[in-house]
């Protein structure tokens, strides 16, 4: 009498199956997660091109000129590979070099922290703060997504056969964008002044007195900016002038730009050194003018010139 043997290989097999299955969901969805946070970062970083050209100069490694090619470069770059990973065109590629440049973050923040900087990289654009030690663990769990991704769907890529195209105008447009980016109309939606804010929605209340509260104009300057000292002229002429709120000026430079700012231009209304994190989500070009009253922005002037005796004398537009 013959006893059947148990069938423990083919049930083996089944949960081998099932666990491979499940791995290559799991890296599935971490390549859709790496693409989406990469896509998210190309695009904050459109907001504000010159910010982060900024930023990348303030690594030292690059002059200005060569941080502002390499800022539009970059939003390219992963633009184009947050795309390459979301429509599966050469994605263990798109992944390894997506890892690559984490590392590359990641020794950056890295070297920022070793020198007492506490400026955040500002990987998701100029609006979003973050510490060195918060983007080093973020990009520490978004490398984590990129070896999942590499060794969970190995050579796999999707067989549409327009995936490279939308990769290449997804890099064509990001660039184009970040390039435009400076021209565009779009501060009411990416900065965080608009008619209405109060001193407190912006974080100048520590800034302002009650007395400048009442009605002030205040402008936000760039001291290192020529175009700074022909608006402080401006700017006393409008201190001078009848019916002209109390003017004051903030800025994001340093003690030592300030004094010589204070040297060469002799301003005669009120300038005060702010912390750049404080001023930067109010505006992405300087100078910037808006007017405050009873502690409510209620217009707002673009640069570079400040707005006239008489448009200030007759009241916000």
């Amino acid at each position: 009498m013959s006893v059947a043997a148990p069938a423990l290989p083919e049930a083996a097999g089944r949960t081998d199956t099932a666990v491979r299955r499940f791995a290559r969901l799991g890296a599935h969805a971490a390549r859709l997660l790496l693409g989406l946070v990469f896509l998210a970062a190309g695009v904050l970083k459109m907001a504000d091109v010159a910010e982060f050209a900024r930023q990348i100069e303030g690594y030292g490694i690059v002059g200005p000129r060569l941080a502002a090619i390499a800022a539009p470069s970059m939003i390219a770059i992963e633009t184009a590979l947050a795309v390459a990973l979301l429509a599966g065109w050469r994605t263990r590629l798109a992944a390894i070099a997506v890892g690559a440049l984490l590392v590359v973050f990641i020794g950056l923040e890295g070297w920022n922290m070793a020198h007492g900087k506490t400026e955040a990289c500002g990987c998701f654009g100029a609006y979003v703060q973050r510490t060195p030690a918060q983007v080093i663990g973020e990009d520490l769990i978004f490398l984590g997504l990129a070896v999942a991704t590499v060794l969970g769907l190995g050579a796999w890529q999707s067989r549409r056969r327009t995936a490279a195209a939308v990769v290449v105008t997804a890099a064509i447009l990001a660039a184009g964008l970040a390039v435009a980016s400076p021209h565009l109309p779009i501060d009411p939606w990416v900065t965080g002044l608009a008619v209405g804010k109060s001193v407190d929605d912006l974080g100048l209340a520590a800034k302002l007195d009650d007395a400048a509260r009442a009605d002030v104009l205040v402008a936000i300057l760039d001291l290192t900016d020529p175009v700074s000292k022909e608006a402080a002229a401006d700017l006393n002429g409008l201190a001078a002038a009848p019916g002209a709120p109390r003017i004051l000026a903030l800025t994001p430079s340093t003690e030592e730009e300030h004094a010589a700012f204070l040297w060469d231009s002799y301003p005669a209304f009120d300038l005060k050194t702010a912390d750049r994190p404080l001023l930067k989500p109010l505006y992405r070009r300087l100078p910037l003018y808006f007017r405050l009253q009873a502690g409510r922005v209620t217009a707002i002037y673009a640069g570079p010139r400040p707005p006239s005796a008489d448009l200030l004398s007759s009241g916000p537009s």
